[in-house]
């Protein structure tokens, strides 16, 4: 019996291959679609899963009062772990500085010197490594060389992943034991010595980091950072709490620990709150993570809406091409009815159909999924995206298969199945009124779907064009940021500046501690001298030299720029502060009224010397924040700015000036590392999530047209088929094509209207929900949804006429001569 079923299945198929073949595509598109995005909200969502105790670690996050509102810090306080460790015992707690920027050389056995600046070098304690564990990747653990009890024993020891000792010790890890012992330098200066080599830890983690330096060293080369309770500068702690325990309770004890180490000001103002591990990498108040970057659930749960969307338009086209096909095999089921066949026995058969058809499906879907998997790793190499299939990828492929094929074959097998035979036979059987009511309904919720994407594709196109054209109030076209040097020798620093002058290809250098908007973020406290104490807000400050203003074009409103006389020695206070116009309003003042007001900061006080007209110091996610700018002290210039000479009508060489300023990098600094980027490229990474929405919006969007064309195009080919003898009695009687086309494509682009009238409140609600998000955003334009529904009515009536023109061109002789 099951060998006749699965004949009579094939025979059919094979019978009706164009059908066939169209829900074989729609059908592989969705599934190929939905395994895509269950692999990256799987990915997104096991950040930090593998970790023996993850469902018992906690980060801990402040919440800082300001006069102008809460700000949200996944950073810390460094001396916040050994308080806990003291004053609350039985609890778990690691402390970590970074990940950050260092220089590290190695020397290999000739004496050469290899040096190399990394991004990751994260300090961490002893008890790091005991906390997370990494169990969840490796059965027998992820040390290689060393132990997690003995790798912190010397304070300048060093733990290296796989990578890094492959990258200082090449030729010698065969064995990584005979690494134990070797010798690094961090920034051409302090010895490390490695005490142990682990495996590459995931690229899902929300710490990521190739190097392992004791805290210890870092506590010992910034003894008032670590020391500091008031100062919120790169630390990250994390507790295990015992099984049981009740994170609220350990809260108000933090709040006991507040009150024994800080000063009344911070215990007024800031407030310890455990974020769960599971939490961290989709909670997007508190910020990117250090060299990672945070997704929000609701992202996340809009690519699982899309991947529900594209499974039910490719189950929309089976259910509409089965019913449609099932006035073909009225006499095949009368007769199987007629010789004793039961409703239970064509059912099956009939549900059997649509189970091979969606295994096939399914097979091509996954050979198409493995290789995909791979291009969209490399497309998405900013973030480090690191997709990869695993057991629950077949176990969720299995269950997927299993639902669109009842899905998908349930009502038609149960349509056919209960033709009654007589009029089966007779030819009396049409698909009723409730099943034409339903393939129109299905055709509308297909429709409905692919326009609310193509609104979404042009609502989140026009929100990233307004981010890379909206003017930013500072110059960013050909400009470079260079890495400092390590040791700023303010000579050197001045002979680097003069060489790069003398170039005619640069126009402009300077030395800061970032780029107007740029990750080197600075906070801190502001008020007036006159203003009490609680009436500190929050905002930022940038180090900057004389050439600064110049170079980014910042234009004052009022006040004067820095001159010589305010370049102060360093260790000495700093005599004046250019502020934004954000900060004075914020302090109640006019740019014309704040000239020489004495404003107070953590670093000191000092009058405004000017007032600088906004410029955006934060991504356009977010409103732009008080900013000063004080020259100050040199060791806070991270960075440094070229700007290349442009002149009008010729195209500036840009290889041949990277190459120059590389060549005097390396004679002024030649203990160094050098490293550029374009400060556009740098802006960019700021949208990485909102290009990840476009991308998906843009693809996914495309395959539903797609899907749906496909089961447009089948539908009016079969009507087309059905009304063969129609179509030429109307030419016989002196139809035109157009006519005929517009006879056969009416009825599909009603549905089409109506799906554009339901769906565009919805889509309105949700784009304009989307937009909230944003400090910064587009206007939502009813050009928008005018387009969108041209777009979707012009596809729709290519794919109907398209066929209608074909079934038009007919020649009526052969229509009518035959059955």
């Amino acid at each position: 019996m099951l060998r006749n079923y699965i004949k009579i299945a094939l025979r059919n198929l094979w019978k009706n291959r164009t059908y066939s073949l169209i829900n074989v595509l729609g059908l592989s598109l969705g599934i190929t679609c939905c395994l895509v995005i269950y692999v990256f909200i799987r990915y997104e969502l096991s950040f930090d899963s593998f970790h023996t105790q993850s469902d018992r670690i906690y980060r801990i996050v402040e919440h800082n009062r300001k006069a102008d509102g809460i700000q949200y810090w996944s950073s810390t306080a460094y001396p916040l772990a050994e308080a806990i460790r003291r004053e609350i015992p039985g609890t778990g707690v690691t402390q970590t500085a970074g990940p950050d920027k260092r220089i590290i050389h190695s020397v290999d056995g000739r004496g050469t010197v290899h040096r190399f600046e990394e991004n990751r070098v994260l300090f961490a304690d002893d008890y790091y490594l005991k906390t997370f564990d990494f169990s969840g990747i490796s059965p027998n653990g992820i040390w290689l060389a060393g132990n997690a009890a003995t790798a912190f024993r010397q304070p300048n020891g060093v733990v290296l992943t796989q990578k890094m000792a492959e990258r200082y010790f090449a030729g010698l890890t065969n064995d990584y034991e005979k690494l134990i012992g070797k010798v690094l330098i961090i920034n051409n200066s302090d010895p490390l010595v490695v005490s142990g080599i682990i495996q590459n830890p995931p690229q899902n983690t929300n710490l990521l980091f190739d190097i392992l330096i004791n805290f210890q060293f870092f506590k010992t080369n910034n003894p008032y950072q670590a020391t500091n309770w008031s100062g919120n500068y790169q630390g990250t702690t994390h507790v295990t709490l015992p099984v049981g325990a009740d994170p609220r309770e350990f809260e108000r004890k933090l709040v006991r620990l507040q009150k024994k180490y800080m000063n009344a000001e911070d215990i007024r103002r800031k407030t310890y709150v455990l974020q769960p591990l599971a939490e961290v990498h989709t909670e997007t108040r508190y910020g990117d993570n250090i060299g990672s970057y945070v997704i929000s659930r609701t992202v996340l749960g809009g690519l699982a809406s899309l991947a529900v969307f594209l499974i039910l338009i490719g189950a929309f086209n089976f259910i509409n091409l089965s019913i449609a096909q099932a006035i073909q095999r009225r006499k095949e089921v009368g007769v199987r009815k007629v010789i004793g066949s039961s409703q239970r026995q064509l059912f099956l058969q009939f549900m059997g159909e649509s189970l091979l058809v969606t295994l096939v499906a399914a097979g091509l879907s996954l050979a198409v999924f493995t290789a995909l998997l791979g291009v969209i790793n490399q497309s998405f190499s900013l973030i480090e995206l690191n997709l990869q299939p695993d057991e629950t990828v077949w176990l969720f492929s299995a269950g997927l298969v299993v639902f669109v094929a009842l899905l998908a074959g349930s009502y038609p097998a149960f349509v056919l199945a209960n033709f009654q035979p007589i009029k089966a036979l007779k030819g009396g059987f049409t698909s009723g009124k409730k099943t034409f009511t339903l393939r129109q309904s299905l055709i509308v919720l297909q429709f409905c779907i692919t326009y609310g994407l193509l609104v979404g594709t042009l609502v989140v196109s026009r929100q990233m064009a307004f981010f890379q054209q909206k003017e930013l109030g500072f110059a960013k076209d050909a400009v470079i940021t260079v890495n400092s040097p390590r040791n700023q020798q303010e000579s050197k620093m001045a002979v680097f500046r003069q060489r790069l002058l003398a170039n005619p290809a640069v126009k402009e250098v300077s030395f800061s501690s970032g780029a107007p908007l740029t990750e080197n973020h600075y906070g801190t406290d502001f008020r007036l001298k006159s203003e009490p104490e609680p009436m500190k807000r929050q905002g930022e400050v940038k180090i900057v030299d004389l050439n600064y203003p110049s170079l980014f074009g910042l234009q004052l409103v009022s006040g004067r720029w820095f001159t010589t006389a305010n370049l102060v020695p360093n260790g000495q206070p700093f005599n004046g502060l250019i502020v934004n116009e954000t900060m004075v309003k914020m302090l109640g003042l006019k740019p014309e009224t704040a000239i020489g007001q004495t404003v107070v900061i953590n670093e000191g006080e000092a009058p405004i010397l000017g007032v600088v007209r906004d410029f955006h110091n934060r991504s356009l996610q977010n409103a732009i924040e008080p900013c000063v700018l004080m020259c100050w002290n040199t060791g806070f210039y991270d960075q440094i700015h070229v700007q290349f000479a442009t002149r009008s009508g010729s195209e500036p060489n840009f290889r041949q000036t990277l190459s120059a300023v590389e060549q005097t990098w390396k004679q002024v600094f030649p203990d160094d590392v050098y490293h550029f980027t374009f400060l556009n490229e740098s802006l960019a990474r700021n949208y990485l999530i909102e290009q990840l929405v476009f991308d998906a919006f843009r693809i996914f969007a495309a395959i539903s047209i797609f899907i749906s064309c496909l089961g447009l195009f089948g539908l009016i080919t079969f009507a087309a088929n059905q009304r063969t003898k129609e179509i030429g009695v109307r030419k016989v009687l002196g139809a035109s094509v157009s006519s005929i086309v517009g006879m056969l494509s009416r009825d599909f682009l009603k549905l089409v209207l109506i799906a554009i009238v339901v769906t565009s409140p919805l889509v309105w609600y949700g784009m304009n929900q989307w937009l909230q998000d944003f400090a910064y955003k587009i206007d939502l334009e009813w050009w928008m949804f005018v387009l969108a529904a041209i777009l979707a009515v012009v596809i729709a009536f290519a794919t109907v006429s398209f066929q209608s023109v074909k079934a038009a061109l007919m020649n009526p002789v052969k229509s009518l001569r035959s059955e």
